[in-house]
């Protein structure tokens, strides 16, 4: 299947070779990428063979170019001062998930890339649960780790709907958006709804993620019907995984456990934590729940010599080793 292709031109040949390879590096960008630091060149290439999309530095642009045959052009800005306020730009020094994001918004406005709602018509997805009633117990950092190591042979969704979850501390980034935007368009059709997810997602150790929503309320404050729709929605997208990390102010917090295929219940052993366990599975049985308990893995958490510090790269820890058991563990329960 022919590609569009994106040229990248900026004379600043290390800026243009390291955009170039990070975005080369997204299994999800549609392009095939050619990149210049010679406008002449450029020219010289576009007579020959146009490219849909033109990224070029603001430094290089001239009307010469701008008559060359392209569907859109994005200006890359040194100064946002000197911009052209009739073409598309955006800070050359913005980080590399922004600038991917503009790019792939001048493409869908342009009718250049669609995005599948599923690879395939029998396309299943598969959500994962993960919630326990104990504070601290990693569920995150578990969360993670299963994440980024199911991700290493499939398509992967991480989710966070803690109120105050630190991930953009503890994964040392900015995220361009979160949660909360990709709420606003809840009620549009599914395949807006996944344009704009696929849009906005950015990737950990191959593992896709929604930055959680700077305000937390906004997670509390959706009713069971938002997160129905929210998840029938996901069900139509490309993921084989879909990761809930979970947490108590989630209304319907139920309903979303009993669309999953697996949950996963962290253990500690103190007392305060086996009361709390205690009651959490009495209220499944009381809200005729029985369900979810029966396909919850309950897990204790060995003792680790070293806890992990980096979230973004986890295969290689204990607390991975750890969970790639337990996977296997679960792939020979299920044959």
């Amino acid at each position: 299947m022919k590609r569009n292709r994106l040229a990248i031109c900026d004379p600043e040949q290390e800026y243009a070779y390291r955009l170039m390879d990070v975005l080369s590096h997204r299994e999800d960008f549609p392009f095939e990428i050619c990149t210049f630091t010679s406008t002449q060149k450029l020219e010289e290439c576009l007579k020959e063979r146009p490219v849909e999309l033109l990224a070029i530095a603001q430094t290089a642009f001239y009307a010469e170019i701008e008559r060359c045959q392209t569907s859109g052009i994005l200006l890359l800005w040194d100064k946002e001062g000197e911009v052209r306020p009739d073409l598309p730009g955006i800070s050359k020094y913005s980080g590399v998930t922004k600038i991917m994001k503009k790019i792939m918004e001048i493409a869908a406005q342009g009718g250049m890339v669609s995005f599948p709602a599923a690879t395939k018509a029998d396309h299943f997805v598969r959500f994962l649960g993960i919630y326990t009633p104990i504070g601290r117990c990693l569920q995150t950092t578990f969360s993670f780790a299963l994440g980024q190591l199911l991700a290493c042979n499939h398509r992967v969704l991480y989710l966070n709907f803690e109120c105050f979850s630190g991930l953009s501390g503890m994964l040392d980034r900015s995220f361009e958006s979160d949660f909360s935007d990709l709420l606003y368009y809840l009620q549009e059709s599914s395949e807006a709804f996944l344009n704009r997810l696929y849009q906005n997602v950015e990737q950990v150790n191959g593992m896709d993620m929604i930055g959680p929503s700077v305000s937390g309320f906004d997670i509390y404050r959706m009713e069971t019907g938002e997160w129905i729709r929210f998840l029938e929605n996901l069900t139509k997208s490309r993921y084989d995984y879909v990761i809930l990390d979970l947490s108590d102010g989630v209304q319907g917090l139920f309903e979303i456990l009993q669309r999953c295929s697996s949950v996963y219940t962290i253990l500690r052993e103190d007392s305060f934590a086996l009361a709390k366990l205690a009651q959490y599975r009495q209220l499944l049985e009381k809200a005729d729940c029985r369900d979810v308990l029966e396909k919850t893995k309950e897990i204790r958490l060995p003792i680790f010599t070293k806890l992990p510090r980096d979230l973004n790269h986890l295969t290689g820890s204990e607390l991975a080793e750890f969970t790639e058991r337990m996977l296997m563990e679960d792939e020979s329960e299920r044959v």
